[in-house]
């Protein structure tokens, strides 16, 4: 077995942290090429394509789609399932990886968590256009009107309405808590640009752009005013990890939810126990595979190849081929299923998938979904990135054929030959699905020209954790400053989080009058121990949270069915809870995100976007390479010739810099 390199071969042997956000931060200048407009024209020419569907749809109506009486949402629930199941698959992976503390998610869970946001906003065009009039799209909400009606909560739009607004909501704030440190970082470059470009124009040599301090201030406004203190991070690792949670409680309900409903029925082909297992399995593959294309594209596109490295690649491949073996296991199963103990209904069910009119999506299944990913059980293919991203677009294109062989074979001919419908796509409705593509796609690549799409701060703890012998930066040591000016404090520059967190419990030792803070790029841990901060109740809030408004939905769903609106359906029970039980847990996990992402910004007293922190000299390297320690003036005793001894005597580590900051 040949040895793995230095850093298991996640990230380069010589990055650092100012490199790795030098890289970051820089990528998005690399994007715009002539490769990128051209592939954005293409993206804006399938929007077009969209805009033409649409205005024809509210024209015509949703028969343009070609739908028929048995299958009633033809494409337009294809589509939405196929997108929904390439969302949940990447926010799975990306919050698996999380929870499982898992090295090599530093170079895959921004990329996994983009698609996840951008598939669902794909998804959600449809359950609004199919309403016919998506202008009054709030009708499937809840809410008060002079009518004194209630939503049909039994429907399955009014779920697909709470599950898409609970799936972007929880996704959204998994991905913004998560780049909060890289807008950070994201600001201090920018400022220093403008800065730079002032003091040259000063010296006669350029001049301002409004453009470039526009930016710094964008990036400043939606970092919040993030300063990297150690109480911050404590907070925001507890505030990613308890969001992954509840993405994948989330994420679970509602595959397993959607594709129980189906096998609650009596239609052949759906009424099968391991459609939940199949579902789930299929929605992970397509997701992972989307994923993995997005990893290479943005690898190569980016010039990134140092922080998603060849081993990224190759452990995304064999996760496709663990997914991949999964899924043909729960496709065999219920073929041999069918022929041994499924009655006439079922397997003419399965004759007609093998062979029928619409064989064609059965076959795509395999040859694009199964045999290609089969490549990966050799190294050479597990390597190659185009390989990679290949057989992940392959699997995500039979993920559709997948969600249309389950949902139209089914429909278009259940029990009885004179309910049989046949089905064939029309051009609106693949127009409907490319102009899907196309908003996929231009989301995308404007994300590839203004955030980062690799996460910084896992990529530096990461680092941090497998450390290549070399310091941070280049030691600069500077007597303190004694100039008599109206203080805030005094801080002190490091370039090594321990040195920083030595420095902390020597100072605690004694009264200095002082109110002791770090900050830093990566989570100080050390530091955090030291200072003996909790980081707060916040998992237990988002649970509390999570159940009560879980309950609370169920409650009101209880109460408008069964009592204040009845409208029986199909014979069920008054109080049919179980119908309820999807949309209740996609709200409830709404609920905990929310508290989760309002809780980390209370606990952090922010957005802040001033703060006398930011005067520190040489602050903007607090979100690259710099450790700070601050002592905020606190009282009396506070003096700072004092500090600046007892930090002149640290029996070790340092400062490279004691500064004085003015009020």
């Amino acid at each position: 077995m040949t040895p793995l390199p230095p850093r298991a071969g996640l990230l380069g042997e010589a990055e650092d942290f100012a490199s790795i956000g030098r890289a970051v931060t820089g990528a998005p200048a690399r994007a715009c090429s002539r490769a990128w407009w051209i592939a954005f024209a293409g993206a804006c020419g399938l929007l077009g394509v969209f805009a033409a569907a649409l205005a024809w749809l509210l024209l015509e109506g949703v028969g343009v789609w070609h739908n028929n009486n048995p299958v009633v949402w033809a494409l337009d629930i294809v589509a939405y399932d196929w997108w929904i199941g390439i969302a949940c698959g990447a926010l799975l992976t990306s919050a698996t990886l999380r929870l499982t503390g898992a090295a090599w998610r530093s170079g895959i869970d921004r990329i996994a968590e983009t698609t996840a946001i951008l598939a669902a906003a794909a998804a959600a065009l449809y359950p609004i256009i199919h309403l016919g009039r998506p202008w009054v799209f709030y009708w499937t909400l809840p809410y008060p009107n002079t009518l004194g009606l209630w939503p049909q909560f039994r429907s399955p739009l009014v779920w697909d309405a709470v599950d898409i607004v609970s799936f972007l909501g929880v996704c959204l704030g998994l991905w913004y808590v998560g780049l909060l440190p890289d807008l950070a970082a994201l600001r201090d470059r920018a400022f220093e640009a403008a800065l730079a470009e002032g003091r040259a124009a000063d010296a006669g040599r350029g001049r301002r752009r409004r453009t470039t301090l526009l930016k710094a201030q964008v990036y400043g406004i939606l970092a919040l005013g993030w300063r990297g203190a150690a109480t911050h991070w404590e907070r925001w690792l507890v505030a990613t990890r308890t969001l992954s949670v509840l993405a994948l409680v989330l994420v679970v309900a509602l595959q397993t939810g959607a594709s129980v409903m189906l096998a609650g029925t009596v239609l052949p082909g759906w009424h099968d126990t391991l459609l939940p297992v199949t579902f789930l399995a299929a929605s992970l593959l397509s997701g992972v595979g989307v994923t993995a294309a997005l990893a290479v594209l943005v690898r190569r596109a980016l010039g990134l190849e140092a922080l998603i490295t060849g081993r990224h690649i190759a452990l995304m491949a064999r996760l496709m081929l663990g997914l991949s073996l999964a899924s043909a296991y729960c496709y065999a199963t219920e073929i041999f299923s069918s022929l041994l103990h499924g009655d006439a209904f079922d397997r003419a069910v399965l004759v007609r998938r093998l062979a029928g009119s619409h064989a064609w999506a059965f076959w795509i299944i395999v040859v694009f979904a199964l045999l290609p990913v089969q490549l990966f059980w050799f190294s050479r293919f597990r390597r190659s990135g185009l390989a990679v991203a290949l057989v992940g677009i392959a699997a995500a294109i039979g993920s559709f054929g997948d969600h249309f062989m389950l949902l139209i074979v089914t429909l278009s001919h259940d029990f009885l030959p004179s309910s049989a419908h046949p089905y064939a796509m029309g051009a609106w409705g693949l127009a409907t699905l490319a102009g899907s593509v196309g908003l996929f796609l231009a989301l995308l690549l404007l994300g590839l020209r203004t955030l980062p799409m690799v996460s910084i701060a896992e990529t530096r703890r990461f680092a941090e954790r497998h450390p290549d012998g070399r310091p941070s930066g280049e030691r600069a040591p500077t007597l303190a400053e004694t100039a008599q000016a109206p203080l805030w404090g005094v801080s002190a520059e490091f370039d090594d989080a321990g040195d920083l967190a030595g420095a902390v419990r020597a100072l605690k030792e004694r009264d200095y009058g002082a109110r002791i803070e770090t900050y830093g790029p990566v989570p100080m841990a050390r530091a955090a121990d030291a200072l003996g901060r909790p980081a707060g109740i916040l998992p237990l809030l988002a649970l509390g949270t999570a159940l009560a408004g879980g309950t609370a939905f169920m409650l009101m769903c209880l109460y408008a069915s069964g009592i204040d609106y009845v409208f029986d359906v199909g014979g069920r029970p008054r109080f049919s809870w179980q119908a309820f039980m999807v949309p209740s847990v996609s709200f409830g996990t709404l609920c905990g995100g929310l508290a989760t992402v309002l809780a980390l910004l209370f606990q952090n007293r922010l957005p802040r976007l001033n703060h006398p922190a930011f005067a520190i000299p040489g602050f903007t390297r607090a979100s690259e390479d710099r450790f700070f320690l601050a002592l905020e003036a606190a009282g009396p005793r506070f003096d700072p010739e004092r500090i600046e001894r007892a930090l002149a005597r640290l029996p070790q580590g340092r400062p490279l810099m004691v500064r004085r900051v003015p009020l």
